[in-house]
This record gives C-alpha cells, structure tokens and sequence, in this order.
C-alpha cells in the first residue's frame, strides 16, 4: 500500500510538472512573432512589364498582409512541368500564356480546381469573350485557370509623323485596301524610308505578320485548319498567304536584311521614323511611351491590317495570360486570395493604368485605358478574336518548325512554294496525313 501510495504521487508530480512545462511552452510561443503569411508567384514578364506587376502586387500586399515573393522564370513551362512532376512544386501562383497546357495540367490533377473562385467572382459573367478566355481553360467540367490579361495583334503601327510628311491618311474606317496598302508601301519606299519592320532576327513576330494576312485570306477558318492541320500547307490558300508576303519582300518593303533585325530594335527605329509601319502587338504602345518617351496619337498610332480579299470579315489574333496554383501548393490559402485578386477589376485596372495591358474583367472601366489602348479594346468587342496559331498548334514542337519555315520565306521569298512543302511534310509526320 505505501508503495501504491508513492507511485500516485510521483505520477501526480510528474503530471504538475507536465502542465508547468505546457503552459511555459504555450507562453513562449505566444510570445513569439507570429510567421508572415506568404505567397510565391512564378512569372516569366522583365522589364517594364515585370516593374509593373511587382508594384500592383504591392497593393495586394498592402491591402491582405500577405507577402508576395515574385520568382522570375525564363522558362516557366519547364520549371512548372518539372516540379509538378515531382510532386514538390515550389510556388504557389504561376502566370502562363497557353491554353491547351493549363488543360493538359489540369486534366492530369496536378493544378488546383478554382471553378469555386469562378462562382464566388461571377467570372461566367464577369470575363470579356469567355470563349476566348474562361472556356479555353475548362476541362472535364472545371476550371483550372483565372483570366487575367488580355493581349492583341490589332494591326499595324505607323509613325505619325512619316504619314503627314508625305500627305498618307489613314481612312475613317480604319482600314486600307491592299492596292492602298501597296500604294502607300511603295510611296515610303520612293522617300528613303523602309516601309515595314520585320523583326526577324527572333522569328516569331514573322508569324504574327503571317497570321494576319492568314485572317485576310482565308479568315478564321483557315487559321483553325492549319492549326489543327486539317487543310494542307500546300493547299491554294495558303500558296497566296505565302505568295502574298513574298511579293511584299521581294519589293524590298520590309527592307534589306529583314531577317538580320531584333525585334526590340525597330520600336526604336518606329519611333524614330527610321521605318514606318510595324505590325506588333499592343505592348508596343507601352514601349513607345516608356523608353522612346513618345505620344500616342501624336507621334504614333494604330490601324487595322488591310484587307485583302473581298467577303473575308475582320478578325483579331488575341489571347492572353492565366493564374494557375499547383493541385498540392504550398500556400493554398493564400494562392486562393492572390487568384481572386488577380482575377477582378481592381487589379487589372492597376495594370491598366501603367499601360500596354488589356483588361479582360467587364468591370474595368474604359476611362482607364489611354486613346490606343482604348481603340484596341473595342476592336476587341466589335471583331472576331482567334487565338494565336503557332500557340495553338496541336504538336507544340511544330511551333519552331513554322518559325524555322518563315525565317527561310523572309530569306529566300522566291522558294516559297518549296518551304510549303517541307511545311507540309513535317506536319504529316505529326499529325499524319
């Protein structure tokens, strides 16, 4: 008995002490500074653009107190697919620019379901041509993408100054004729100064031109086709695509060495009246702002592509950039608040505001936007919006095969007829025939 008796009282002790031990611990931690709540943001956007992002996430920070840690990725897709494949992502946000890879991801359950974010936002109702940027990324019935940004290929920049220099008006409608076009083209020829910036050098604004006289040619059908390679590249549409540009080259319209300019390069040679027209997509009005410290609408301006062919509606490549969060973020509550964030008006007015972004929620409003970006924005609703082809393509390896071919067009225009050709024999190797 006294030894039952010692045994409860050391096991009262140790109980006493146990508590003691408990409530010190408890106010040790109380005492301590709470952990900062946090999120990791993976964007691949530099320079002005990126400067613009970082400080509009500032006033995310500001307003919830969370902290944002921005991660510049120069190739995010790898980044994203390399650590979601290992089912260890290190961030908790990324921005991304395609579609079919947000769907893919979400179809294989590695991204985070946020049609819950749609509801509670009202994006069905809320997001400009949802076909073109909430549907696109829906997959077995669920959302696995927030819309945050629009972009454009509207058409064709041009010095304003060139243009009055030498008595070239644009007409009320916005949009030439191609013998206008012709016309003017040779008009800047005759005066010393390279009528159309290329770009070359970095390939892919070739397609961007190539795609525009795809939408005038053949419209919105022919881009899906190729897209999807349901027509051949050797087919008679896309023979006057290619034989359309090339007849522009060989004139010498987009200058000596086309394929020799970086694309960055002819802002600067734009703003200058070095070249008169550039057909680029709507950062560029941010650029002539930002780094050449030109007006819109006083030293430069924007008009439609020209029309080519008769029947044929306007249409507009656009797309855009989304949010996505990893399935297993590490962050989940907070990813879910920067999403909403993202995804609403108040933020996307901030970017609005800085310039050369498109908003894609309805409630941005227009007295936002500059005059350029205004126009751009209207085109938006009053025109057919396709997505970008090389984007798009199923086989996303085809993208450098289509580059490659268009680099070779601009080098050697009169073997465009040969470049289809080993156009279409890649495809078929691809997507058969």
């Amino acid at each position: 008995m006294y030894l039952k008796g010692l045994s409860l009282k050391i096991v009262a002790v140790i109980v006493v002490i146990l508590i003691i031990a408990g409530i010190g611990i408890w106010w040790y931690l109380s005492q301590q500074p709470a952990k900062p709540k946090e999120v990791v943001v993976y964007s691949q956007w530099g320079g002005v653009e990126g400067e613009n992002f970082a400080a509009a996430l500032k006033v995310f920070e500001e307003k919830t107190g969370i902290k944002v840690r921005i991660v510049q990725q120069s190739d995010i897709r790898t980044a994203i697919q390399t650590e979601l494949a290992a089912g260890a992502p290190q961030f908790d946000v990324a921005i991304v620019p395609w579609p079919a890879f947000v769907r893919e991801l979400g179809r294989d359950g590695k991204l985070m379901d946020l049609t819950p974010i749609y509801d509670e936002l009202d994006l069905k109702n809320k997001v400009i041509n949802p076909d073109s940027y909430s549907e696109v990324v829906k997959a077995d019935g669920k959302y696995y993408a927030v819309p945050i940004k629009a972009w454009a290929k509207p058409g064709i920049w041009f010095n304003v100054h060139v243009f009055q220099d030498l008595g070239i008006s644009v007409p009320s409608s916005g949009i030439m004729t191609s013998d206008e076009f012709l016309q003017v083209c040779g008009q800047i020829k005759n005066a010393g100064i390279q009528p159309l910036a290329a770009g070359g050098q970095d390939k892919w604004p070739l397609t961007d031109f190539t795609e525009a006289v795809i939408l005038r040619i053949g419209g919105p059908d022919l881009q899906y086709k190729l897209m999807h390679h349901q027509i051949s590249w050797t087919d008679p549409q896309v023979k006057e695509v290619f034989a359309t540009i090339a007849d522009l080259i060989k004139k010498g319209y987009f200058g000596s060495t086309p394929t020799a300019e970086p694309w960055a390069e002819q802002i600067g040679r734009l703003a200058n009246g070095e070249v008169a027209m550039y057909f680029m997509g709507n950062w560029l009005n941010l650029m002539m702002q930002d780094q050449y410290d030109k007006q819109p609408g006083t030293d430069y301006d924007l008009m439609l592509f020209p029309k080519i062919k008769d029947g044929v509606s306007i249409a507009i490549v656009a797309g855009g950039d989304w949010a996505i969060a990893p399935a297993n973020a590490p962050h989940p509550d907070t990813a879910k608040e920067l999403l909403k964030w993202l995804a609403g008006p108040e933020y996307q007015e901030e970017m609005v505001k800085r310039k050369g972004y498109l908003a894609v929620h309805k409630d941005v409003p227009k007295s936002a936007y500059d005059p350029v970006d205004a126009k751009i924005v209207d085109w938006l609703n009053k025109y057919t919006v396709v997505p970008d082809l090389d984007d798009n393509f199923d086989y996303s390896e085809f993208q450098l095969t289509f580059w490659n071919a268009l680099f070779e067009l601009w080098s050697n225009p009169d073997n465009y007829e040969q470049i289809l050709e080993n156009l279409e024999s890649e495809a078929q190797s691809l997507w058969g025939s």
